[in-house]
């Protein structure tokens, strides 16, 4: 109850505290007495176990560690196991080649980097495939007249220019118009003059011929050029117009810009972007340059410095120096469809005499020489390629110094001293070939085994712009070394028929024979295969023993790139040099890790 004699409120029946220091410090003294003996208890007295506790903690944490990393490293393995790098798109290709780019259009392309850039911006009708087996380009599909002079061609629908311009049958027939021009000045001149093309539908054209020609389907992998581009051009004119520089075509690759990077030294490169509607598919490359080199020695600095990732055309000497700087470099061997020669000059006072050239031809120790030259070459027995016929073919005869100098000896050239001598004469020759990769070797290497003959040879290195107008054209040489393109075909009609001995042919042995002439003559106007093979037989058995020439190897054409790169299969075989592009769409730099099924 209140004062009042209410009853409390439950509130107001609480006990009012009231604090007195000394309870309070008696309190604190019991509680710290009480704290210091826990503390005494619990941890001063344990303080030993509390550090074997801690020891034991350590290690097990250590052993927690340990089991974690490796599992890690187990995921880590098994991952790798189940994954590898592949290849993947964009990034830039640079590859570079030696020699001279003047002009990007296929109808003036005549040096490697010429043909190189056209390649890459032109398509033809017709193209080769991995086999060297002719395949459609812009054409989808052809046909050959029971007659053998008419080939009837059906272009591929959906080809655009660069430029975004479909691509027609007008613009073939126009480009093959522009071949045919005498006042163009291109070297198809004379393989079209006698060939007609017209236009029989929208996408197809002809071409009548004005005899049976069995190659004449690999004359379909020109260049085509746009004639809504060129129309307006004088013929004449033609090679000096800006497109040469600036061309728009067709390729798996656009014509982006050309940057002069020394004009004294052949040194510039070309860029190009990936033609995303290029007709056999986006390339998985994003760019491409091409880099040209006066020289082997500045195109092999080029790789060294990584100025490009890929190199076309070093030697042997060449890919070893590469590969004390760069280990991991890769050294593609592309097999190419040529043939490297000593060309005797038929008609000198030194190989006039059939006898003459059959003792040099057994002179020569090829497999030596094939020795020198290393892995870079293969052998090579004749005029045209086994590979080209259905047949087996004789091949020159093997190495015998003694029977060849048996041959000198009756032809009536005799030893006085150490050189051979008849009629007062010494038995003297001038040797030459292109101062270019291994020629200067090879040269070197036949001077030396002729010696063994009794001759005496001057060897010469030519500079490769000077040796077609001041050598080639006027013969100016006894024997010449020499590579001649022998393709995908076994026509050799331009390298050994008499009509080809003039000045500007290409028969630079100036061989001349009527049976070769006509075996020549009716094998590409045949089309049965086996008709063909068996007059190709017999035309190397008759030049065999002619002995025009000496058959000296193949020659294997090294493509380097670095490790991540991905273009050429090694041991390729090639048509021509060009072909290398054939796959181009499918070529790439960059890598990316990919997962396998196990």
């Amino acid at each position: 109850m209140d004062d009042s004699g209410r009853p409390l409120k439950p509130w107001q029946q609480l006990k009012r505290l009231r604090f007195s220091q000394s309870t309070l410090r008696r309190h604190a003294r019991r509680i710290e007495t009480s704290t210091l003996k826990h503390a005494h208890k619990f941890i001063v007295k344990r303080w030993d176990n509390i550090r074997d506790v801690r020891r034991h903690a350590l290690a097990w944490l250590f052993f927690v560690g340990l089991l974690i990393g490796l599992a890690t490293l187990q995921i880590f393995w098994q991952q790798e196991s189940y994954s590898e790098m592949a290849a993947d798109k964009g990034g830039t290709y640079a590859e570079g080649v030696v020699g001279k780019l003047d002009t990007m259009n296929p109808l003036f392309a005549t040096t490697s980097a010429e043909k190189s850039a056209s390649k890459l911006l032109f398509v033809g009708l017709l193209g080769y495939d991995r086999l060297n087996t002719l395949r459609g380009e812009a054409a989808e599909s052809w046909k050959v007249s029971d007659d053998g002079k008419t080939y009837s061609i059906v272009l591929r629908n959906g080809i655009r220019w660069h430029d975004g311009e479909p691509l027609t049958v007008d613009d073939v027939i126009f480009t093959v118009g522009l071949m045919k021009d005498n006042r163009v000045k291109s070297p198809w001149y004379s393989s079209w003059a006698g060939v007609t093309a017209k236009k029989t539908a929208k996408n197809e054209v002809q071409f009548i011929l004005p005899s049976q020609y069995a190659p004449f389907a690999h004359a379909l992998t020109f260049g085509i050029l746009p004639q809504h581009l060129l129309k307006d051009i004088s013929p004449s004119q033609l090679r000096e117009n800006s497109y040469n520089r600036r061309p728009i075509g067709s390729g798996p690759f656009k014509f982006v810009s050309l940057q002069v990077i020394d004009p004294n030294k052949d040194r510039l490169v070309v860029q190009f972007d990936a033609n995303k509607d290029f007709y056999r598919g986006d390339p998985k490359l994003e760019k491409f340059q091409l880099h040209t080199y006066a020289n082997n020695d500045a195109l092999r600095r080029g790789f060294v410095s990584h100025e490009v990732n890929a190199a076309y055309g070093l030697t042997p000497t060449d890919v070893s120096s590469i590969r004390k700087d760069i280990p991991t470099v890769s050294d593609n061997d592309i097999k190419v469809e040529n043939g490297v020669y000593a060309l005797l000059k038929n008609d000198s006072p030194v190989f006039q005499d059939t006898a003459v050239r059959q003792a040099f031809v057994q002179g020569t120790d090829r497999l030596g020489l094939l020795a020198l030259l290393g892995h870079n070459v293969v052998s090579l027995g004749g005029p045209i390629l086994p590979e080209q016929v259905n047949m087996t073919l004789s091949e020159q005869a093997k190495y015998d110094l003694t029977a060849a100098n048996q041959k000198l000896d009756a032809a009536g050239w005799k030893i006085e001293g150490n050189v051979r001598v008849k009629d007062g004469k010494k038995l003297e020759i001038s040797l030459i070939a292109p101062r270019s990769g291994d020629y200067s070797l090879v040269i070197n290497e036949l001077a030396r085994q002729w010696k063994l003959l009794g001759a005496t040879v001057k060897a010469e290195a030519i500079d490769p712009d000077k040796i077609a107008p001041n050598y080639l054209q006027s013969r100016q040489y006894d024997a010449l070394v020499f590579e001649l393109a022998l393709g995908a075909d076994p026509d050799v009609y331009a390298y050994w028929h008499s009509s080809q001995a003039k000045p500007r042919g290409l028969n630079f042995a100036n061989y001349k024979s009527g049976r070769v002439d006509d075996l020549l003559i009716s094998a590409r106007s045949r089309r049965e295969t086996d008709l063909r093979d068996s007059k190709y037989k017999t035309f190397v058995d008759e030049w065999i023993k002619d002995a025009p020439a000496v058959a000296l190897y193949r020659p294997l054409a090294n493509y380097v790139t670095t490790d991540t790169t991905r273009s050429l299969v090694s041991r390729s075989t090639l048509a021509d040099p060009i072909d290398r592009y054939r796959s181009i769409e499918y070529w790439t730099v960059e890598q990316t890790q990919v997962y396998t099924t196990p």
